[in-house]
């Protein structure tokens, strides 16, 4: 769900999550594998809230994929 309910855990949802991610492609550009790995060690993530979040972020023109490397817009 987008907009978190008050039982909802804040550290899982996607817009949280993709401030993180958005947080690590400022730094540098990475490839898919990397940015997972990256975010892994920030915080607990599963492949699946991953994915999730990359979709959002994708999907809100945030971030692009460009020659194998996933950038901010």
């Amino acid at each position: 769900m987008l907009i978190p309910s008050k039982h909802e855990k804040l550290d899982n949802n996607v817009l949280v999550l993709g401030a993180d991610l958005l947080g690590l492609l400022k730094r540098k550009s990475h490839n898919v594998e990397s940015l997972f790995q990256d975010a892994k060690r920030i915080k607990a993530l599963s492949l699946d809230q991953y994915y999730n979040t990359l979709t959002f972020l994708w999907s809100s023109g945030l971030i692009e994929l460009q020659h194998h490397q996933v950038i901010i817009k």
